[in-house]
């Protein structure tokens, strides 16, 4: 009896964290925080990747669970990962060659935003810093991050 309530403990934990790892990795990916490093983690949130793997762990209570459950539990919560990815890539890529206005004052390969004909977006300047009102470019997008440069 005591072996069957720490089983089902175990296994409710882990679906939880499981859970909850596959909604951090979206938000994760969604807000272009990195794959792994927690320390760009707001308030020390735990990795949505790292999450999962536990989860998977506490699912699994021996190797062969682990390849039927846990296994693809992690690679289903790597193609999530993907999938956000790519739909963001790809809503970025429209921007590639735009010129809009700084609404932000931006350090060098930190986050700030531009105002491209009324449509505002998330960028990162790739060379040097830029000030509101200054005029830029869409140089390049890296993953879900628009890079600019200023106009000269």
């Amino acid at each position: 009896m005591q072996g069957s309530i720490t089983e089902i403990i175990r296994v409710c934990v882990g679906s939880f964290l499981v859970i909850y790892g596959y909604i951090m990795s979206i938000i994760e990916r969604y807000l272009g925080m990195p794959f792994f490093g927690s320390r760009y983690q707001p308030k020390g949130v735990i990795n949505g990747f790292v999450a999962t793997l536990w989860g998977a762990f506490f699912i699994s209570v021996n190797v062969q669970i682990f390849f039927l459950v846990g296994l693809p539990l992690i690679v289903i919560n790597g193609l999530l990962q993907k999938i956000i990815h790519e739909h963001l890539k790809k809503k970025a890529k429209h921007f590639i060659g735009k010129e809009g206005k700084a609404t932000t004052d931006m350090k060098r390969k930190c986050k700030g935003f531009v105002d491209f004909n009324g449509e505002r977006a998330k960028v990162f300047p790739e060379e040097e810093d830029i000030q509101v009102g200054e005029m830029v470019y869409v140089s390049d997008v890296d993953g879900s991050m628009i890079m600019v440069r200023k106009l000269k």
